[in-house]
């Protein structure tokens, strides 16, 4: 075992890598959609392919998606290394799920803080980012750090469209080595010091950054 570990170094690198990056992105649309998501009507054409997307996410397994991102996208003309298109699929699956997020935690935030914003002269959308967003945030984190750990274990089924990931990696000692117990057991303690982490990371910026100890009701988790 002590041989083998090091040889999961740099697949461990690249589950980090995939999964921050896809996180990021994802949160970037999460947030952008989902504060669109809660203050458009029903009535939106936007609204109609946001709640399609959102749905088509939560009712197709990854598996699938990651799948469609590797042989759709070169039909396309849109040529790229594994690694991206890795990126590209659990982007789609996990934004699918922040805009969800995002929209709840907006939506749960008292209207009276957007009218007293609009008392106080402050335009709709200044109100929004300077107001509401920064308390949706808050509200946002202990989902959004559930979407982290799923992204970093999900990662481990980007095996199939042959990236080079920590459960890749020790299929193929297990495939030379047969030691199938023993690098099964190593693989779930090296993602436990992941998820783990990302638990603390988020518990920090609950208590110390934002100083947040409030109910955790944003919704659109698993």
């Amino acid at each position: 075992m002590i041989k083998v570990f090091p040889k999961l170094l740099p697949p461990l690198w690249v589950t980090i890598e995939v999964s921050a990056i896809s996180l990021v992105l994802a949160m970037m649309i999460g947030l952008s959609c989902g504060t669109a998501r809660a203050f458009l009507t029903r009535r939106n054409p936007l609204v109609w392919v946001m709640d399609a997307y959102v749905g088509l996410v939560r009712c197709t397994p990854i598996i699938v998606q990651i799948y469609a991102a590797y042989l759709l996208l070169p039909k396309t003309g849109i040529r790229l290394d594994v690694f991206w298109v890795g990126v590209i699929a659990l982007t789609f699956n996990s934004a699918g799920y922040q805009i969800e997020i995002a929209r709840a935690a907006v939506q749960s935030i008292d209207k009276g803080q957007g009218e007293a914003a609009a008392a106080l002269g402050l335009r709709w959308w200044h109100a929004v980012r300077l107001v509401i967003l920064p308390q949706a945030i808050k509200r946002m984190i202990p989902a959004v750090t559930n979407e982290m750990s799923h992204l970093i274990k999900a990662s481990a089924v980007l095996s199939v469209i042959t990236l080079f990931e920590l459960h890749k990696a020790a299929n193929s000692l297990q495939a030379t080595s047969f030691k199938f117990v023993e690098l099964l057991t190593l693989q779930a303690l090296l993602y436990l010091p992941l998820i783990l982490g990302a638990s603390r990371i988020a518990r920090y910026l609950e208590t110390d950054v934002f100083g947040f100890e409030g109910k955790r009701d944003a919704q659109g988790t698993r």
